[in-house]
């Protein structure tokens, strides 16, 4: 009986160190690896949009009313004040629509948007197409665009726009800067 308790007893501690090194072998490998989705987006199309987007239409109209009223009061600084703005303002929509000037200014209109869009699209991440430095072969990325611009409500003639220019490569920044100096844009 002494021998079989012996035996007994073994056979337990061999189970319980093997079951130690399998638990302790597995608990040096990493987790699976989550594939990550990106929701990539033309930021040009974001500035198409935006540009026929009635919200921007009703601030510029309040723009040129405070710039109207500037001007019949005299108010010589502040007429200073908005023509800058609004030429300020027009160069960087230009940068935006043609080049690949970043749209965070845009995008904030539409902040509380992006969860849903992100949500609908199933992706982790939300980034300009053009602001991405890497990426891993194993990142999955989504073109949401549409989706992105869905929330300024672009009119046909934005859509189409939008359309064509996913075949036209963005105007390099010192080709908007020159065509800005020479009064193109």
């Amino acid at each position: 009986m002494l021998e079989k308790t012996k035996v007994f007893f073994l056979l337990m501690v061999v189970l319980f160190a093997g079951c130690w090194l399998f638990a302790s072998d597995k608990a040096g490998e990493k987790p699976p690896k989550k594939l990550l989705r990106v929701g990539v987006f033309d930021s040009r199309a974001v500035a198409i949009a935006f540009g026929g987007w009635e919200q921007f239409h009703k601030e510029l109209e309040a723009k040129k009313a405070e710039l109207n009223k500037a001007k019949e009061q005299g108010d010589a600084n502040k007429v200073k004040e908005l023509e800058k703005w609004g030429n300020e303002h027009q160069a960087r929509l230009h940068k935006q629509g043609f080049g690949t000037a970043p749209v965070h200014d845009l995008l904030e209109y539409i902040k509380d948007d992006m969860p849903k869009i992100a949500k609908q699209a199933g992706v982790d991440v939300i980034v300009s197409k053009w602001e991405i430095a890497y990426q891993e072969p194993s990142v999955e990325m989504v073109d949401i665009t549409d989706l992105i611009v869905k929330p300024f409500n672009p009119g046909e003639k934005q859509l189409k726009w939008i359309e064509q220019m996913k075949d036209i490569k963005p105007t390099p920044e010192d080709e908007l800067d020159r065509l800005e100096k020479e009064g193109k844009l």
